[in-house]
């Protein structure tokens, strides 16, 4: 790979700097366009999962979603590409390893990857196309900002009301309490900045937008002056900026897009900023509150400062042992960290908060001088030197390892950057974990530094404030009484040409929504271009002491990677419903010699985590027959292993339970749980539905879904009588599973250390017990179709229907994964999004336990959107699909079934899938099948499956759902969550 020369021209960008990166084995190239003063960051190493990211500063001066329409706008059309919607186009024309946009409180980003060349650059050219040359056209404005629209859509004396994709999209995101509290701690620390703004769009301020202001927003920020390029993989810099010059930059001349950001101007005293958050009127407002106190930290440009202020994240917050985080949680005034706890680093000036959630509204002044206590005690007693050394010890495995976990690793190293590249720090620095590391280490080698830094940034920073969030039981009422009295006055006031004129706009909509389009101006990958193979990942299997134990070899940068799977089959059936919570706090508790706060410290300095989860396998054969398993998993750097094992060993053979942190724990898994329902609304839907399938399903939503939500809900409440049954029943589970029958082991690490842990391997086996007596398995409900419908404080709605069908090895399994995408891309999102106004439609085909189910999300509909799903069916025997259609549907799948793994997940996929019968033989047919996949295999499955009863579930409000129901025929049983 030829690296560029310092004062090079490549591409009409002048090369600025060019520095080595050896722990990716590449180098890191700076560059700026000569006749825009685009920058650009190139990272050269050998990863085949090529990257692209833009960057734009986006700088909005009030909350009407300015940046994040627009981030959705410049992707529905641009000057070579002016088709409907390009970027869910190219969706199923690509093999991606990610495509997306993403709006950020001070900037909008547009990323994507993928292992495929031709892919890269398709992609490119849309991406480029789209950012600085978008149609930007009414009617896209109309459908994913705001529009009026009658109820019915051609009845003036039906009720006015809003539509729009970012509009739905924003009334989910702001019911939720975590997006609450960002939006308040940008008000309360930067009041005077963009960062008091919305940037997704406040829905009371969103039809404040005009369609001129979000073009001239466009015109000043989406410039190249304003841009900043990364680059990251194994694919020439020179192919790459050619194109950019090319294809983009060479028609644009400097400018000042003035979106630098000042500094905040500091504060002479704290502030105290109230908030308040949806609550359902079901739910008891007592100790659900919030208290965190946030203090503006240092900009996010000093690499050292970042690094000092995380690692001091990490000593005062990490794990139960940790001073603040214990303080908390153990001084009973609430059940867990508060939302927006830690340090962030995506405002130019960081930010560091504390705090608690699940408190009395009065005790937000004890949460803070709390608070302040421990902080003082520190300052004067000093910090506890062990516990620095850990929380380094975690950042250096950060530092390491390379993982695709959550996000793909080149993303990653962008999100690293980002900070230092978008408001002037050195972008180069950060990436040196090192050198930032050995200054640190000077500075705690001359004197007291982190009681310091407490002292002066925390103790005697006037820049802080206390927030307090509050829930409010009538607030989702209150805003739609709000909404409905707007809509009723603008209403009354429209002439009849007004109105006339919005009846023609919403046919003008329609019409635009249901055309035919020739998307053939887009790039795409033909079949041919679908590797097919699948990595055969090298391994050595054996059995030990009765146990299977894989062995893989993989390159993990110095870490090794255990995974020890128990078997669940023949516990006790009502046991099975603590599993989760088992999982949470078992590497949460006291083992050996170590009670939980020894084995808290243990782990943060001994290893890079340990964690625990529950699962089911459905055999590929049989959707009927499937394992369930219990995980026990950590990492660790090689000259950890003895200590690592023996933390493992402790564990799994001499774990307990102390009561009272027990109960701590409760009470955060429980609003842990909790606070994912709002934010993945769709999958709990899905669950929902899926429960009354029986089977495997119903299992899942035991341990995944609202049911197991119900479970800590009622654990939480128990006396004290009831907590020593949990914990007698908590140990049962342990005693059930931590034994030497049934066990798989998968070990990943360099091929050098895998002999080492052979040994650690052996002798664990050898501490654990023999098996005890299992129960026979219950039977597990069979089908029972009654649909079902959750209330709780959301206006928008989350839909689901659900289909039983095959098992993977069946013949049209794959077929219905191609189906599963055409319907997504070709029906569900015109239907559900575009014209519905939710933020998505879906179908989902999940081959490994059988189940079809067409989704909706931040849905403003429920009648409407099962009315859709009922067409499902009709519309593949009905429309005129393709042969590209079908190809681009086969694409999407192909590139489903090969997912991007890192290396320490290579290991454990292979491992785990030829243990549950997905082996690399089936799992290659599987994929080869879908290449023979026709329009009548869908049309045959189609009429096959989704004409069958199916499974029904909503999470909505209560006057949503009473609504729907009434308009359904009263099909749902309802309940509140």
């Amino acid at each position: 790979m030829k690296i560029a020369s310092v004062g090079e021209v490549i591409g009409n960008h002048k090369v600025l700097e060019v520095k080595p990166l050896p722990h990716l084995q590449g180098h890191y190239i700076r560059l700026e366009h000569v006749s825009t003063g685009a920058r650009h960051i190139h990272i050269a190493c050998p990863d085949d999962n090529n990257c692209f990211n833009v960057a734009f500063p986006t700088v909005p001066q009030d909350s009407t979603g300015v940046a994040h329409i627009l981030e959705h706008i410049v992707l529905a059309g641009s000057e070579r590409y002016p088709v409907r919607d390009p970027f869910f186009s190219m969706i199923p024309r690509s093999l991606a390893t990610f495509i997306n946009a993403l709006t950020a409180p001070d900037h909008t980003q547009y990323p994507f990857s993928t292992r495929n060349e031709k892919d890269f650059y398709n992609l490119l050219e849309v991406y480029l196309d789209a950012c600085f040359f978008p149609r930007i056209d009414y009617e896209a404005y109309r459908q994913e900002a705001w529009r009026y629209e009658f109820s019915e859509m051609e009845n003036p004396d039906s009720s006015l009301k809003y539509g729009g994709v970012v509009f739905n999209e924003m009334k989910g995101q702001t019911a939720t309490p975590q997006y609450l509290m960002h939006k308040a701690v940008g008000k309360a620390i930067f009041p005077d900045l963009t960062y008091s703004k919305d940037s997704g769009g406040d829905p009371r301020f969103i039809p404040d937008l005009s369609w001129e202001g979000l073009k001239a927003f466009h015109a000043r920020h989406y410039h190249p002056s304003n841009a900043f390029f990364f680059t990251y993989g194994n694919l020439p810099l020179e192919k790459t900026l050619g194109q950019l010059e090319r294809l983009a930059l060479s028609r644009f001349e400097k400018i000042d897009p003035m979106t630098r950001i000042p500094d905040q101007p500091r504060f002479g005293q704290p502030g105290v900023y109230e908030a308040a958050y949806p609550l359902s009127p079901s739910e008891p407002p007592e100790k659900k509150s919030q208290a965190l106190v946030a203090w503006l930290g240092p900009f996010v440009g000093d690499s050292f400062q970042m690094l000092a202020f995380k690692v001091l994240e990490r000593v005062l917050l990490a794990n139960a042992a940790s001073p603040l985080r214990k303080a908390l949680l153990e001084s009973r005034l609430g059940e867990a960290l508060a939302d927006g706890t830690g340090y962030h680093d995506h405002f130019r000036q960081s930010v560091f908060a504390a705090g608690l959630r699940g408190i009395n509204t009065e005790d937000a002044g004890k949460v803070e001088d709390l608070i302040f206590g421990v902080l003082k005690g520190l300052s004067e007693k000093g910090v506890d030197k062990v516990m620095v050394e850990a929380a380094i010890h975690r950042l250096e495995i950060e530092s390491r390892e390379v993982s695709n976990a959550g996000w793909p690793y080149p993303l990653k190293v962008f999100f690293q950057i980002a900070g230092p590249y978008l408001n002037g720090g050195d972008p180069y620095q950060t990436l040196q974990f090192d050198a930032d590391l050995s200054r640190l280490r000077a500075e705690l080698e001359a004197g007291p530094f982190f009681e310091n830094l407490i002292r002066e940034r925390f103790l005697e920073n006037t820049h802080r404030a206390r927030i307090v969030l509050k829930p409010d039981q009538t607030l989702t009422e209150r805003l739609e009484a709000e909404e409905r009295a707007k809509l009723d006055k603008i209403r009354s006031g429209l002439s009849e040409e007004q109105v006339r004129q919005i009846i023609a706009e919403a046919k003008a909509l329609k019409a635009r929504q249901e055309a035919r389009e020739d998307k053939s101006v887009l790039p795409t990958l033909a079949l041919s271009d679908v590797p097919m193979t699948l990595e055969d990942v090298s391994h050595q299997s054996e059995r030990m002491s009765g146990a299977a134990v894989g062995f893989f070899p993989q390159p993990t940068n110095g870490l090794s990677y255990l995974d020890i799977q128990f078997d669940v089959s023949g516990m006790e059936d009502r046991l099975k419903d603590l599993l989760p919570l088992f999982a949470f706090v078992a590497p949460r508790m006291g083992a050996g010699q170590s009670d939980y706060l020894q084995m808290a410290s243990r782990i943060e300095a001994l290893t890079g985590g340990v964690n625990a989860g529950v699962g089911l396998r459905v055999s590929p054969e049989d959707v009927g027959r499937f394992s369930q398993g219990f995980t026990l998993s950590g990492k660790a750097l090689y000259r950890n292993h003895r200590a690592f094992f023996d933390i493992l060993k402790d564990l799994s053979t001499k774990l307990y339970f102390d009561k009272a942190h027990l109960k701590n724990l409760l009470g955060q898994f429980r609003a842990q749980f909790d606070s994912r329902v709002i934010a993945m609304g769709h999958l709990f839907a899905r669950n929902l539905a899926a429960a009354q399938l029986g089977g495997a399903n119903t299992l899942r939503e035991r341990w995944e879904g609202l049911s197991q939500l119900a479970t800590l809900k009622r654990l939480v409440a128990l006396d004290e009588a009831g907590v020593d049954r949990l914990l007698g029943d908590l140990e049962a589970v342990r005693d059930h599973l931590f034994r030497n029958t049934n066990l798989s082991i998968c070990v990943t690490a360099e091929d050098s250390a895998l002999g080492e842990l052979q040994g650690y391997v052996a002798e664990l086996l050898s501490a654990l017990p023999a098996a005890a007596a299992a129960s026979a398995n219950a039977e597990l409900p069979s089908v029972r179709l009654f649909p079902q419908a959750r209330t709780t404080a959301v206006p928008v709605a989350y839909d689901g229907k659900a289909f039983s069908t095959v098992a993977y090895q069946h013949p049209d399994a794959p077929v219905l994964l191609v189906l599963a995408n055409l319907l997504r891309e070709e029906f569900l999102h015109k239907e559900i999004r575009e014209k519905g106004g939710a933020y998505g439609g879906f179908a989902l085909f999940e081959p490994e336990i059988g189940l079809f189910s067409m989704l909706s999300y931040r849905d403003p509909n429920i009648t409407r959107t099962f009315q859709i799903f009922d067409r499902a069916a009709r519309y593949v025997l009905d429309a005129e699909i393709t042969a590209e259609t079908l190809k681009e549907a086969i694409l999407r799948s192909c590139g489903q079934v090969d997912p991007l793994l890192a290396p320490e997940a290579k290991g454990r996929t292979r491992f785990f899938n030829d243990l549950a019968g997905y082996t690399l033989e089936k799992r290659l047919q599987f994929k080869q099948k879908l290449l023979q996949v026709t329009l009548a295999d869908l049309k045959r499955v189609a009429e096959d499956y989704l004409s069958k009863p199916a499974a029904l579930a909503v999470i909505s409000n209560e006057e949503k759902v009473k609504q729907a129901n009434s308009e359904m025929g009263g099909v749902f049983q309802i309940a509140a969550i």
